[in-house]
């Protein structure tokens, strides 16, 4: 009986059910055209960058129908020109002549003849010692050498005397001999006295204490009325005498340098720069001693310069550079641009916009420079930075330094 009200009830709720599908299929297929539409889009927004990159873009090439990047690199020019060999080092200022000045005799000191630090010349007075003893014993010496000369003469007018009576026959040949042999003695007297007396007469100048060298003297050591005595040599000295002018710079060389050192001679020349950054030029080589030292593998060597002007003091450290020789037209490119690799050391070369790796063989350095012995001619340009992204046909795009 209710059976009819349930279908119609069925039929009734089946309607609304297909007005609600309808509105979901619709949108589902919205979405997919957008999305399509916007993939196509993003597609023709690449492929005209793309185009627009390959045909505007300076620094790309095509290799195989596909872009290539050029690589952008700094270059330098490899040239010719004469090329000093030179050797740095570390060097210390010393004086040829430094004297320690002790006295010889014991004595007291009487007088300081100097200002500590002045300039002195060689034999100036410096000490003055108390000199009152040495001076009694000369004036003794003296006079008992005055009594031996007047000995002297009486004896010899004494042979005079007896020769005479000799050849008159009143004086016998013995009287005669012995006056000769008191003549003898006496000479012999007066010869000892005369070297006592010069030998007293050089003690008398060591209480006179002079100047052994020109150059600067030091600090004193004493003062008047200080007593000084011979044989402290290990106390501190009466003063210093340094010379300024010439004076040494000694510094070592590696012993792999004796070679080129014995052949440059006198032609080598030295230049020394202080920490005051002070110059000094016109340095000489003047000594090259005679062993290796085997602990540092190094050989001791002195520069000599005039120092007339003392700008060199001695003590004072010195960076030197020694100028062997100078090499001509010689091949020079900029340090940086060397690189090392499996087969040696090489640069890469840059010909119609491509590098080249172009083996080489490098002499030795000099102020950021590389000397090239073999492998490069003189006129080619070379890559200086940027060779970690290059290969042997690598295109190059060259950048300019700023201010180049």
């Amino acid at each position: 009986m209710h059976a009819p009200q349930d279908k119609l009830r069925a039929e009734q709720a089946t309607p609304p059910a297909r007005e609600k599908a309808a509105p979901d299929s619709a949108r589902r297929w919205l979405r997919f055209e957008f999305s399509t539409i916007a993939l196509v889009i993003g597609a023709l927004a690449l492929a005209g960058a793309a185009a627009w990159w390959a045909t505007s873009s300076p620094t790309t090439t095509q290799k195989n129908g596909l872009p290539v990047q050029a690589v952008s690199v700094f270059t330098a020019q490899a040239v010719r020109r004469d090329v000093p060999f030179h050797v740095d080092a570390i060097g210390t200022v010393q004086p040829v002549v430094s004297i320690a000045v002790r006295s010889r005799v014991d004595s007291q000191v009487e007088k300081v003849h100097f200002e500590d630090g002045a300039h002195v010349k060689e034999g100036d007075l410096l000490f003055t010692l108390d000199s009152r003893s040495i001076d009694a014993l000369i004036k003794q010496a003296e006079a008992t050498l005055q009594r031996d000369r007047a000995q002297l003469e009486k004896a010899e007018r004494d042979v005079e005397r007896v020769q005479g009576l000799a050849d008159r026959g009143t004086a016998g040949q013995v009287q005669l001999a012995d006056a000769r042999t008191n003549v003898d003695v006496l000479k012999a007297t007066v010869a000892q006295g005369e070297a006592q007396l010069q030998n007293l007469r050089v003690q008398r100048s060591y209480y006179e204490i002079r100047s052994p060298a020109t150059g600067r003297v030091g600090i004193s050591g004493v003062r008047p009325g200080a007593v000084v005595r011979v044989g402290a040599d290990t106390a501190a000295p009466l003063a210093t005498v340094n010379q300024l002018s010439p004076i040494y710079i000694a510094f070592a060389l590696p012993e792999r340098l004796i070679p080129v050192l014995r052949a440059a001679g006198d032609k080598a020349t030295v230049d020394a720069t202080l920490q005051s950054e002070l110059s000094v030029s016109g340095g000489k080589i003047a000594f090259i001693d005679n062993t290796v030292d085997p602990q540092t593998a190094t050989i001791m060597v002195r520069a000599s310069f005039e120092n007339k002007d003392e700008r060199l003091w001695p003590g004072t450290l010195a960076s030197v550079r020694v100028t062997l020789r100078v090499d001509p037209n010689v091949v020079v490119v900029p340090t940086e641009a060397v690189q090392s690799g499996q087969r040696g050391t090489f640069v890469f070369v840059i010909e119609n916009g491509t590098a080249r790796v172009q083996q080489v063989s490098v002499a030795r350095t000099v102020n950021g420079e590389s000397v090239i012995a073999e492998g490069l001619s003189g006129n080619e340009t070379v890559v200086t930075d940027g060779q970690l992204s290059l290969r042997e046909g690598s295109r190059v795009s060259i950048k300019r330094a700023p201010g180049a």
